[in-house]
């Protein structure tokens, strides 16, 4: 079968970095690797950095109108919307990477799919969709952190919010 392959035993990941463009910084597969536990050790470098594409590609199509209203406003560069750091690492391309590499985990987690036809492997099968949603959750949380960045008028706040659900 193809598509099933895992790294050998003495796999060292590459610290790869995949570029987003020039306004969103690029993203690191070592600091990925560190930041969400991904598949057990069973994901490739090829496959991270697919799903980082992938993660960048959701990043962009959500963060579009926002991003074009910032270049409007006069933003060189991602950092340049806040000065405001958390951990001496600039709010804005913090939460970038967040975003970034949630998508990347969701994917990964959507993919990775055991082959055995086990109540097991079922069962593991749906937990790691269970994980791919609150990866996904996260992804879109982040999404809203970015956009409440530089939201002044109404609609621009309205499209920050969190989803909201109010109990009857």
């Amino acid at each position: 079968m193809t598509g099933l392959t895992a790294p050998p035993d003495n796999f060292e990941p590459a610290g790869i970095i995949v570029a987003a463009d020039d306004w969103f910084p690029p993203t690191s597969t070592e600091d990925a690797r560190k930041a969400i536990r991904m598949g057990e050790g069973a994901v490739t470098d090829e496959r991270l950095v697919q799903a980082i594409e992938g993660g960048i590609l959701s990043g962009l199509r959500a963060m579009y109108d926002w991003r074009t209203a910032r270049v409007t406003e006069g933003a060189a560069e991602l950092a340049d919307v806040t000065e405001d750091e958390i951990n001496g690492k600039n709010r804005a391309e913090l939460i970038w990477q967040r975003i970034v590499t949630f998508y990347a985990a969701a994917e990964l987690a959507d993919m990775h799919v055991d082959v055995s036809a086990t109540d097991e492997a079922i069962d593991r099968n749906e937990e790691k969709r269970d994980t791919a949603g609150i990866y996904r959750t996260k992804a879109y949380d982040a999404v809203a952190d970015l956009r409440a960045i530089g939201a002044a008028d109404p609609a621009a706040k309205a499209l920050a919010a969190r989803n909201r659900v109010e109990l009857i």
